[in-house]
């Protein structure tokens, strides 16, 4: 009964976070990018009309990255308190709502000290390389996760899923370099276990996010994310789509609709049997990959059990042991946001980006009911060329945020249950286990895809 209690404040705490962290975040996007231009300078030939509308996704970036890190770190704390029947943090504020924040300014405030010895150039630098790219990464992941919205469309790159992973293989570079730069041996130890840990989980994570474009034949994350829609058997987590000609074959079969049915599932597996061995092949294939995409990217950013860099009991914290103030600061920023940037890529690649999980045959009978009722709130906002709310975007941003935050809270639960690897350990399953299973799921994806027609579309008509 304690427990409950403790589960529904959770509940409270991150409806408010979450509150707090959004509609700042949106009003301040829709003051830059539509208010302004449309209402103050009002001419489109202006240069700052368009200026205005260009700096949307990197002010949205900016307000949403320090709110969100503040409250991923209470999130965390309480979720544990949860795990091991605790209160948690839960004096600063009503039952702790502002204990990260009162966390925050003492930190700010702390004397920023720089070791004896230590490269200062490089002790400087090194927080901001680990956390800039942070920042470039989640860029294009806006439009992928806000449905392509004109504000954020700027940011639609063709090779979006490339240049997020090329952002993203920076940071240890920053890790290294405050390592090297503490003239300290517990940080440098620290940074070298770092460098060792981003190449040996590097390929699989790489291979599960190719073994998804090789799918979906795009490395665009707003199309990924598109392909994903109609429902939970659409998802890239169960075969890339290749029970979506089963999907399709119920909707038409619940209209009456058999011959073109059967047509359709033809269409859907052209070898018959075989085609269904290699859609089951698939389907087990995406989600090993997407078992070693969560462990890749948890050993990516130094989550438990592959917080080695950091290993308080052997290195007193590793890498960051000499630094303090907002350079620590700057660090555990960093950290955060890379969870939650991992987490959004799983979403946006395998779990149906804002996708809702119900199929389309079991939705659509009742959803133009409950959303005809949703239409006179968004004229509402939408009258007069406020365009305060975009009905196309705001149910995608919720289900990307739910699933987004579930991830992290997945990986709050692994932090709250398993130990920490030994670095033997963790070389030998990053090169004997994870690198060759993932080399031989790819060539099996890869021979498999052939038999099964994975990009299957149902036109008005019906017949493939």
């Amino acid at each position: 009964m304690g427990n409950t209690a403790e589960i529904f404040k959770f509940v409270r705490l991150s409806a408010f976070w979450l509150s707090v962290i959004f509609i700042p975040v949106w009003l301040v996007s829709w003051a830059v990018g539509i208010f302004i231009p449309n209402f103050i300078i009002k001419d489109p030939s202006n240069i700052l009309f368009d200026l205005c509308q260009a700096l949307v996704p990197i002010i949205a970036v900016l307000v949403f990255i320090p709110i969100n890190a503040m409250f991923m770190v209470l999130f965390e704390r309480r979720g544990l308190a949860l795990f091991t029947v605790r209160s948690g943090p839960n004096r600063a504020g009503f039952d702790g709502l502002f204990q990260t924040a009162a966390d925050a300014v003492k930190l700010l405030f702390k004397e920023d000290i720089t070791p004896r010895g230590a490269d200062i150039a490089m002790f400087t630098l090194a927080p901001i390389t680990f956390f800039a790219p942070s920042v470039f990464a989640a860029i294009p992941l806006l439009a992928a996760v806000t449905n392509d919205h004109p504000l954020f469309h700027i940011v639609n790159l063709p090779t979006g899923i490339f240049y997020v992973l090329a952002a993203s293989s920076v940071p240890v570079v920053g890790i290294v370099m405050g390592g090297w730069a503490s003239n300290n041996k517990y940080s440098l130890v620290g940074g070298l276990r770092s460098a060792a840990q981003a190449i040996s989980y590097e390929i699989p994570l790489v291979l599960s996010l190719i073994s998804i474009c090789m799918m979906a034949k795009s490395l665009d994350v707003v199309q990924i994310a598109n392909q994903q829609s109609g429902g939970i058997l659409s998802w890239n987590i169960f075969g890339g789509g290749a029970l979506r000609g089963i999907d399709k074959f119920i909707a038409l079969n619940l209209t009456g609709n058999t011959i073109e049915a059967k047509t359709i599932l033809d269409a859907a597996y052209p070898a018959g049997m075989l085609s269904y061995v290699a859609a089951a092949a698939l389907i087990v294939c995406t989600v090993i990959m997407f078992a070693l995409y969560l462990t890749g990217a948890c050993a990516e950013i130094n989550r438990i059990p592959f917080d080695l860099p950091e290993a308080e009991s052997e290195l007193v914290s590793g890498y960051n042991t000499e630094y303090s103030g907002i350079k620590f600061a700057i660090f555990f920023l960093a950290e955060f946001t890379n969870l939650f940037i991992v987490s959004s890529i799983a979403v946006v690649m395998f779990m149906g980006g804002g996708g809702n999980p119900i199929p389309s045959w079991l939705l659509d009978p009742w959803w133009g009911n409950v959303s005809n009722s949703f239409g006179p709130v968004f004229d509402m906002v939408t009258s007069k060329g406020l365009m305060l709310v975009d009905e196309h975007t705001f149910f995608p941003a919720l289900w990307v945020i739910a699933k987004t935050y579930a991830f992290v809270f997945f990986a709050v639960l692994i932090r709250g249950t398993l130990p920490r690897f030994r670095i033997d350990q963790l070389m030998d399953f990053g090169w004997k286990r994870l690198i060759p299973l993932s080399l031989i799921v790819f060539l099996v994806m890869a021979f498999a895809r052939v038999l099964v027609n994975v990009h299957l579309v149902m036109p008005a008509g019906g017949a493939p």
